[in-house]
C-alpha cells in the first residue's frame, strides 16, 4: 500500500522540492492519507499529520524546525514508510490472540454501554450505536445477575443458541448448562471472586434441546450491585471451521481482517468518543456522573490499545531490518530516555499514560559496540511495551521500580530489565512470552506488550527469557 501524501509548506521551499522528487502528491487533502505542512491550520482530522514545528500538536507527528530539509526528507520518508507496512501474520493459528483481543474489546464496549444505558435521551443515540457495535461482536456476551439470572445477551447469543433474542432476559444460566459441568462451573465462579479473571469449558443446552461445547471467559464486574460478565465462543464447530480456512490463502486472511478489525472498531471509538465529548462538554456532572465519564474515557482509551497493540504485534512479525545499528548504543541511548521519561509519544507504545507509575535506574556495564541488522522504530517500541505491560500487569504493586543494566556475555550483548518487589505463578511466568499457549487467552491481555517486545527481539536474532526469585522477576535479552 502506497500512502497519498498532500503538502502546504509556507516556509520551507526547499523540503518542498524534495517532496516533489520523493512521492507523488495529491492536490486534495481529502484525498490524502499524510498531510505535510508548517502551518496548524493546514491539519486534517482523521489523517496522519506531519507538522514542521517545535510544538508537537495532540495526536500528530511533528518534525523540529532545526533540521536541514535533507534531514526533513529522512523524517518524512520513515513516517511514510511505517505507515505504509501491511500487516502480515505466518501462521492462522495467530488468530487466537485476535480472539483474546475481541474479547477484552467487546468487555470494555459492554461496560461502556451500561454506564450510558440509564442516561437521558440526550445520549440514546450513542447507546444505541455502542449497542449496535457489540450485536455485531463474534462472541455471545452475556451478563448475569448475582442469582445467575440473563439480565442482557447480545444477538450472537441468540444466533449460536436459538433462544430468541427478545426472550433471553430471565433465563437461569444454570438451567442450560450440562448437569456434568455445573460443579466445573461453580468453582470458576467462586475462583472469579478472588482472581483478576478466569475461564471455564462447558456444555450448553440450545434451543433445539442439543447441546454445544463452549469456551467461556467469564469475569465479576464489582459494582453497586456485582454481577458477571461471560464472553464465549461456540468451539464445537472449530475443527469444522478450521478445515475450511487451512484451504484458504492465510496470509490474505489475516491480513486482511486485521485492516477490517482496527477499521471498524477504530472508526466506531472515534464516532463515540466524539458525543462523549460534546455531551460532556453539554452537561453539568456531579461527583458520581463525573466518575462515571472517567470510567468510560478510561474504556475508550484501553479499547484504543488493544486495537492499536494488535496492528504492532502483526506489524512485528512482518518488519524489515533496514538500519545498521550499535544495539549498545542504541539501548544506552533509548534507556537513559526512558529513565528521564522524555521519550517521544511516536514511539512510547501507549507508555506515555503511565509515567508516573514507574521509575527506572540504570548501569551500562558492556565493554564494546556491537553493531547488528536492525529497525530503531520497532526496538524503542519493545522497551516501552516492556515497561508500560509490566505496570499494567502488576498493577497492584505499582508504583513499579526497574533497574536495566547492560553486560557483555560471552561475546554476546546482553540487557537485563530487573522488577523488584513484585512476584507471579511460575504458571503464568512460563506463558508470558506466548500467551497462545495459555488455557486463558483473554487474560494475555495484561501482559500483551511483553509478547510483542519478545516477537522484536526474536526478529532482531535475539532470545528472551523471564527469571523470578526472591527479590522479583527479570526481563533477559541476550542480541
Amino acid at each position: 500500500m502506497k500512502a497519498a501524501v498532500y503538502k502546504r509548506l509556507y516556509n520551507y521551499p526547499e523540503l518542498d522540492r524534495l517532496l516533489n522528487e520523493c512521492f507523488s502528491i495529491t492536490g486534495d487533502a481529502n484525498e490524502a492519507d499524510i498531510v505535510v505542512t508548517d502551518n496548524i491550520d493546514v491539519l486534517k482530522e482523521n489523517k496522519l499529520n506531519i507538522i514542521i514545528s517545535d510544538n508537537v500538536p495532540e495526536n500528530h507527528v511533528a518534525i523540529p524546525t532545526n533540521h536541514t530539509p535533507e534531514a526533513m526528507l529522512d523524517y518524512v520518508k520513515l513516517i511514510v514508510k511505517t505507515y505504509s507496512i501491511s500487516p502480515r501474520i505466518d501462521k492462522i493459528s495467530f488468530l487466537q490472540e485476535q480472539n483474546a483481543l475481541l474479547s477484552e474489546a467487546n468487555k470494555g464496549l459492554v461496560e461502556l454501554y451500561n454506564l450510558i444505558d440509564n442516561k437521558n435521551h440526550q445520549i440514546e443515540f450513542l447507546k444505541n450505536k455502542l449497542e449496535n457495535i457489540i450485536n455485531s461482536a463474534g462472541e455471545s456476551i452475556v451478563e448475569l445477575s448475582e442469582d445467575y439470572i440473563i439480565t442482557y445477551a447480545n444477538m450472537k447469543f441468540s444466533d449460536t443458541t436459538g433462544y430468541p433474542h427478545d426472550k433471553t432476559a430471565g433465563i437461569d444460566f444454570m438451567k442450560i448448562i450440562h448437569q456434568d459441568d455445573l460443579e466445573k462451573f461453580r468453582e470458576t465462579i467462586s475462583l472469579v471472586h478472588t482472581e483478576k479473571t478466569s475461564n471455564v469449558q462447558v456444555r450448553l443446552k440450545v434451543e433445539n434441546g442439543a447441546y454445544i461445547t463452549i469456551n467461556a471467559y467469564m469475569t465479576e464486574i464489582k459494582n453497586s450491585v456485582p454481577h458477571y460478565e461471560i464472553i464465549f465462543e461456540d468451539i464445537s464447530k472449530k475443527l469444522l471451521i478450521e478445515q475450511h480456512m487451512k484451504k484458504l490463502e492465510e496470509k490474505a486472511i489475516v491480513a486482511g481482517f486485521s485492516r477490517h478489525l482496527s477499521h471498524n472498531i477504530l472508526n466506531a471509538l472515534t464516532v463515540a468518543a466524539g458525543f462523549l465529548r460534546k455531551i460532556r462538554s453539554e452537561t453539568s456532572l456531579n461527583e458520581q456522573q463525573e466518575q462515571k465519564w472517567n470510567v468510560i474515557e478510561h474504556k475508550c482509551r484501553l479499547i484504543e490499545e488493544i486495537v492499536t497493540g494488535y496492528n504492532d504485534y502483526t506489524n512485528a512479525i512482518s518488519m524489515r531490518l533496514e538500519d545498521t545499528v550499535d544495539i549498545a548504543e542504541f539501548i544506552t541511548q533509548t534507556a537513559t530516555e526512558l529513565a528521564d521519561k522524555t521519550f517521544s509519544k511516536n514511539f512510547s507504545a501507549f507508555l506515555f499514560y503511565f509515567t508516573d507509575q514507574y521509575t527506572l535506574t540504570t548501569e551500562f556495564n558492556h565493554l564494546k559496540g556491537y553493531e547488528i541488522q536492525a529497525s530503531k522504530m520497532f526496538l524503542k517500541m519493545a522497551l516501552c511495551y516492556m515497561l508500560k505491560d509490566s505496570i499494567r500487569y502488576f498493577d497492584e504493586y505499582a508504583p513499579l521500580k526497574f533497574k536495566l543494566r547492560t553486560e557483555s556475555v560471552n561475546g554476546r550483548f546482553c540487557v537485563i530489565l530487573r522488577l523488584y518487589d513484585v512476584d507471579v505463578s511460575s504458571a503464568i511466568l512460563e506463558t508470558m512470552l506466548q500467551p497462545w499457549n495459555h488455557q486463558v487467552l483473554s487474560q494475555s491481555f495484561d501482559y500483551w506488550g511483553i509478547v510483542i517486545t519478545n516477537v522484536i527481539v526474536e526478529k532482531h536474532g535475539g532470545i528472551m527469557s523471564l527469571r523470578k526469585d526472591s527479590e522479583g522477576v527479570s526481563f533477559v535479552i541476550e542480541f
